[in-house]
């Protein structure tokens, strides 16, 4: 966890211009900062400095501890293939938009390269897969898309593999929550915007690319909705949470209100996400450096301090989670893996009930459907 402390010091230096550097500058080891850069998907942020890119870290500042050449070939490396990357991602993503349209979807780009383009160098996020929201609701778009792919669907999106190299999600929706009531209430709040989202066009620093993406209070809203739900479910990858920064830093760049904040504060409480959005506003402040006039909702150290170590322990959207892969490593049986993973879930009752107490429901349902499932192939 030092170690941890150390990488998130460097980080907040490198997200915010005008601090000096950090004294933990003097002994990183460049090499272990980009493990954990790849663990948590995040490694393109600290390669400007690292390479003397941006102003941000002197070369004085490296006089006690200045990267080997290994080192720095490592670090060149990482940022030319997150700019391949993301220039090949951007062209899916554009390609993905402009096909659906000509096939009479209006859509947007949720997450994924529409967050990229908010960040100071958008070749330097590390990109997922394409998240596309189509207009038209389940039934149609899956009448559509099975006519190329025959693919199950979750009641999000269903897979959509148009290109080999680019992953692709098509939503039906952007998001949802396991609370039924609650749920209801977020699907009709995604209706009476979705206009809004399907006619906002975005364009790469470049101007040859351009697609929808949300306006960026409903993404406010909606990308804290994908954040809570992970946690719910996978996990929160650091990625998420730069994605947030830049959002809120956008959003006090276009200039917004105290009658706005209210408003989305409104939302927030409707949605039952006001202890956690004080937790992400505690992280946005504390650990990334972002001052507390650009925020929503005031921070909440104690749930902060919570979601930030589950951050940590999980890695990218839980991907490094041992806490439970161990536990179910010793455990056999379905049933007994059920129950070890329920009981690993319910740590976040006492935090986040509306939507745990949700979660056995669900996940039986779940279970049985995709049983029942496998027993028609």
């Amino acid at each position: 966890m030092n170690d941890s402390v150390s990488y998130l010091e460097f980080l907040k230096f490198c997200l915010n211009d005008g601090i000096p550097a950090p004294e933990c500058a003097k002994n990183i080891n460049w090499h272990s900062l980009l493990e954990f850069g790849v663990k948590h998907t995040i490694s393109g942020l600290f390669a400007p400095t690292i390479l003397l890119k941006n102003g941000k870290l002197k070369r004085e500042d490296f006089k006690d501890n200045k990267p080997s050449d290994e080192d720095v070939m490592e670090w060149v490396f990482e940022d030319y293939r997150l700019r391949k990357l993301n220039q090949n991602m951007f062209e899916r993503a554009g390609k993905a938009a402009e096909w659906f349209a000509e096939n009479g979807f209006r859509n947007c780009i949720l997450k994924g390269q529409g967050n990229a383009l908010m960040y100071p160098d958008p070749g330097l996020r590390t990109p997922g897969d394409i998240d596309i929201w189509l207009e038209g609701g389940r039934e149609k778009i899956l009448e559509f898309t099975t006519k190329y792919y025959n693919k199950h669907a979750s009641k999000i999106h269903v897979d959509f593999p148009m290109f080999k190299d680019a992953p692709v999600e098509v939503h039906f929706t952007p998001s949802t929550l396991k609370n039924p009531f609650t749920n209801k209430k977020l699907q009709r709040y995604f209706i009476s915007l979705a206009d809004a989202q399907f006619t906002n066009k975005a364009t790469t620093p470049d101007g040859k690319i351009s697609f929808c993406t949300p306006t960026t209070d409903f993404n406010v809203v909606y990308q804290l909705i994908h954040l809570y739900r992970h946690l719910i479910t996978r996990g929160i990858g650091l990625r998420q949470v730069i994605d947030y920064f830049y959002l809120i830093r956008k959003r006090k760049e276009e200039g917004f209100t105290e009658d706005d904040n209210r408003r989305l504060r409104a939302d927030m409480k409707r949605f039952k996400l006001l202890k956690f959005a004080g937790a992400i506003s505690y992280i946005l402040h504390e650990m990334l450096g972002l001052g507390k006039e650009y925020l929503v909702v005031p921070p909440d150290k104690k749930e902060g301090v919570f979601i930030l170590n589950e951050i940590l322990e999980g890695g990218n959207f839980g991907k490094y989670e041992r806490r439970i892969e161990e536990s179910l490593e010793k455990t056999e049986g379905h049933f007994k893996r059920f129950l070890v993973l329920e009981a690993f879930n319910f740590r976040l009752l006492s935090h986040y009930p509306s939507e745990v107490m949700w979660m056995p429901i669900l996940d039986l349902k779940r279970s049985w459907k995709n049983h029942h499932l496998e027993d028609d192939d």
